[in-house]
């Protein structure tokens, strides 16, 4: 039996050279905590460009 730390070891999304999410089709995570997992990737990639900024722009 698989339990929720099995899960969070196995890298569900990542992104591209690009910046484009990627998700890895051999996860064995459900749909909904896939697309989750996108969402707070990306919204965690926007949080750190941001601080970036504001950092080198201080």
């Amino acid at each position: 039996m698989e339990t929720a730390k099995d899960y969070t070891s196995e890298e569900t999304v990542s992104f591209d050279e690009n910046g484009n999410v990627v998700v890895n089709k051999e996860a064995h995570a459900s749909k909904k905590l896939i697309s989750r997992r996108a969402i707070e990737a990306h919204l965690e990639r926007k949080r750190l460009e941001k601080d970036l900024e504001a950092y080198y722009f201080d």
